[in-house]
């Protein structure tokens, strides 16, 4: 396993050490483009502004890399939000975690003093966004952590911390949104300053904020809900795609996916996916171009016909006999 070392700091500096292990060179001061031997992809670098600077990582490795944080003096706290859509390792004090957006466990928090190493998954597409902020600013933030011993992990000497819990969904939006952008297009650094910022702030007022606290789904949530009940609607040949895979798509977990869905279209999306694939079997059946049912049953991925007439009379109280034309037209051989 290829292993790279380094250690943060809020300027430019840290990164000379990650380029000569790399072998790779460093542009302007914040581009750092893996090399052909490792895989594809790059780390980018910014400072946001005075105590606050952003790491994002984009990149497929196509060999074992682990890459290690060496604790400093540095005074930062770590915030890494990891969106990729499969598992990668990070360990903290020796332990190893499974951290990334299907994983649903996707933020970890650091204490710079606090070594860690990250281990991405081979020939997946792996997608972090790293702030590292001046401990300065956070101070009040730290006076609350007592309260919050449940989801704080924290050695004896209360001083260095650890936390690993969920991104919101709206910053999960936010960070999706940057791999749209092209890295050397000129809008890029201050877009992902303007993300970052978001983001930072979307959790802080989930740390502060009551938790009997019920919140409206936002503009950006609902817009997600959208596209994923048009997806459905553009999908209904095939089998119904998982509850994760739709959460995933909308920036959600499961739990708060399927009650905005539910929220906003009065429906589970299961059951508004059954709904649409079986009048979409009506119009099959009506349509005269099948010779059987199980032709149409096959068509739209139905593997049992009982389960099929029994789908279809549950939602149209009408057996699918009732509603079928054959298709009379009797083809000649060539």
């Amino acid at each position: 396993m290829r292993k790279i070392t380094h250690s943060y700091t809020l300027t430019p500096g840290w990164q000379l050490d990650l380029v000569e292990q790399l072998n790779t060179k460093l542009i302007d001061d914040r581009l750092i483009k893996l090399p052909d031997d490792i895989g594809k992809g790059f780390f980018y670098f910014s400072q946001i502004m005075d105590g606050i600077s952003v790491v994002y990582a984009d990149f497929k490795v196509t060999k074992p890399l682990k890459i290690i944080r060496k604790k400093s003096n540095n005074e930062l706290y770590i915030f890494h939000f990891d969106l990729s859509e499969h598992i990668n390792l990070i360990k903290i004090n020796n332990i190893d975690y499974e951290i990334g957006s299907f994983n649903q466990l996707d933020l970890a928090i650091l204490d710079n003093e606090i070594e860690s190493s990250f281990k991405p998954a081979v020939n997946e597409r792996t997608i972090a966004l790293r702030l590292l902020i001046d401990k300065k600013l956070l101070q009040d933030f730290i006076k609350n952590l007592n309260k919050r011993e449940n989801s704080f992990s924290k050695k004896d000497t209360n001083k260095t911390f650890y936390h690993y819990g969920n991104i919101d969904s709206n910053s999960i939006l936010l960070i999706q949104s940057i791999k749209n952008k092209q890295v050397d297009d000129l809008s890029f650094d201050s877009f992902l300053k303007g993300v970052s910022l978001k983001v930072l702030g979307n959790f802080f007022n989930k740390f502060y904020e009551p938790a009997d606290k019920n919140n409206e789904a936002t503009e950006l949530e609902n817009e997600a809900i959208e596209k994923t009940k048009n997806y459905l609607l553009n999908n209904l040949y095939g089998p119904f795609p998982s509850l994760i895979f739709l959460a995933g798509m909308a920036g959600m977990s499961a739990s708060k996916y399927k009650s905005q869905f539910k929220k906003l279209l009065n429906n589970t999306p299961k059951n508004l996916f059954i709904e649409e694939k079986i009048k979409l079997a009506q119009k099959l059946l009506k349509s005269g171009q099948y010779n059987t049912l199980t032709a149409v049953m096959y068509e739209l991925n139905y593997t049992k016909l009982s389960y099929f007439c029994t789908k279809y009379y549950e939602q149209l109280k009408r057996k699918p006999t009732d509603d079928f034309v054959k298709n009379n037209q009797i083809k000649k051989e060539t």
